[in-house]
């Protein structure tokens, strides 16, 4: 299972790709990414985080940990026995042209690719097209409508890619043995989804005039950061609450705006 996304996604992509990536390798699904900074990151650690195994598909050479930063990641796949994978020889630097060919490559090597985060023209959409190319599922996970991020994961939903609820819904798409989907992973309301019964929880915590940001949320419920960003982003859909000022606040109800 190839996981991508946007280089700078949101808080809620993050932990979504990494709770991908950690209930994908628990289940014994093999993680493929780019190394890359973001979505790509966050699915190999979920994961190794999960004691699974990760493939980094790389836009350079292999001795050439692009970016840098990434080196002490790269050795934790290597000590993980995933892969470092290129098409490109040794000491082959990053240049541009080589990550849409990198993105094929992801794609030719799994069975199916989930999109997390991807704004208009983004690199994860190529991985997409390649995969369609190739005959491969897509899948994508649903955002904020209000965020530009979530315009290339609702075009593919829209254009018919498969909806990724929860890890349940990729290992369906990889038709994975009853083994596998037998084991205990967590629950769909890991990923946030389809909670409207718990949703009065966050909304007590929160004003029409002071923002709270997820963390501190998350804090207040004693919650996982996950859990809150995908609760707050289903009542962000909903119009029950709304961003401001790099929070949320309880949206008002149309009647009681302030002139």
């Amino acid at each position: 299972m190839a996981i991508v996304g946007s280089r700078r996604p949101s808080p809620y992509g993050e932990a979504v790709a990494e709770q991908l990536g950690l209930e994908l390798g628990r289940a014994g699904v093999v993680v493929v990414s780019g190394l890359a900074l973001g979505i790509d990151a966050a699915a190999h650690r979920g994961a190794l985080n999960a004691g699974g195994v990760t493939v980094a598909v790389m836009g350079t050479g292999v001795d050439v940990i692009y970016p840098s930063a990434h080196s002490v990641l790269a050795d934790a796949i290597l000590a993980g026995g995933g892969a470092l994978v290129s098409q490109f020889p040794d000491g082959t630097a990053p240049r541009r042209h080589n990550f849409p060919a990198r993105n094929f490559t992801m794609a030719a090597l799994s069975d199916v690719v989930i999109v997390v985060e991807a704004a208009e023209g983004s690199g994860a959409l190529i991985t997409a097209e390649a995969a369609l190319d190739l005959h491969k599922e897509v899948m994508a996970v649903p955002g904020s409508v209000f965020s530009p991020l979530s315009v290339g994961t609702h075009s593919l939903l829209r254009d018919g890619a498969g909806l990724v609820q929860n890890a349940r819904d990729v290992l369906a798409a990889l038709k994975v043995g009853g083994e596998v989907l037998d084991d205990p992973l967590p629950t769909p309301k890991s990923l946030g989804f389809g909670l409207r019964r718990e949703r009065d929880g966050i909304l007590s915590h929160l004003s029409d005039v002071l923002a709270l940001d997820a963390s501190e949320i998350a804090r207040k419920l004693q919650l996982p950061i996950a859990e809150v960003l995908g609760r707050l982003t289903a009542l962000e859909l909903d119009g029950a609450v709304r961003r401001h000022q790099g929070g949320y606040v309880r949206a008002l109800r149309r009647g009681k705006e302030r002139a």
